[in-house]
């Protein structure tokens, strides 16, 4: 009886263990798989991958929105800090910044709406040193690596072209490569 207890407990506790272990690495596996085409598509790290309004065949995460325009920045900050300048658009945006857990830690977008581009600067613990550049906004990254996705709403197909001007032209500098 005792040994079966024994069995009984130490199965028990193997299978929480693989459980735990599992639920613990199912974001980071998610993470990789849509940093991966984000990357591919980009050209690299600290750039954004612009994609086409989604359809049924859009599968980086599940249930798109088909009236969204959808960018991917996969960011790297253990070598540089990202300063982003995001151009008036005076409708919905929105710029979610995700850590490498898949926890969103910031946002800026539709409401952050002035009369002049929404300038950030995205940092983390291990990013070198840089100058602040006057007038942006400091955001902490928890971690070194994860992702921007910026949404932009497209109410009307024919905007798309002006849409797709207004998020292509994103300023993107990496600060350890030069400053402002």
């Amino acid at each position: 009886m005792k040994k079966k207890i024994l069995i009984l407990l130490i199965s028990t506790l193997i299978t929480l263990c693989v459980i735990f272990v599992g639920l613990q690495q199912v974001p980071y596996f998610y993470m990789n798989k849509s940093n991966k085409v984000s990357i591919d598509g980009a050209g690299g790290v600290n750039r954004f991958y612009f994609q086409d309004l989604a359809d049924e065949s859009f599968d980086i995460f599940p249930s798109p929105c088909p009236d969204l325009l959808y960018s991917n920045l996969v960011f790297d900050l253990s070598k540089t800090a990202l300063f982003i300048e995001f151009p008036i658009y005076n409708d919905f945006w929105i710029s979610q910044m995700v850590a490498d857990n898949t926890d969103t830690f910031a946002y800026v977008g539709y409401k952050t709406l002035t009369n002049s581009p929404v300038k950030i600067v995205l940092f983390s613990s291990s990013s070198p040193k840089f100058n602040h550049p006057p007038g942006a906004k400091m955001i902490k990254a928890p971690s070194d690596k994860g992702l921007i996705l910026l949404r932009h709403l497209v109410k009307d197909k024919n905007d798309l072209s002006s849409i797709d001007a207004i998020r292509k032209s994103v300023r993107i500098i990496e600060l350890s490569k030069g400053n402002l």
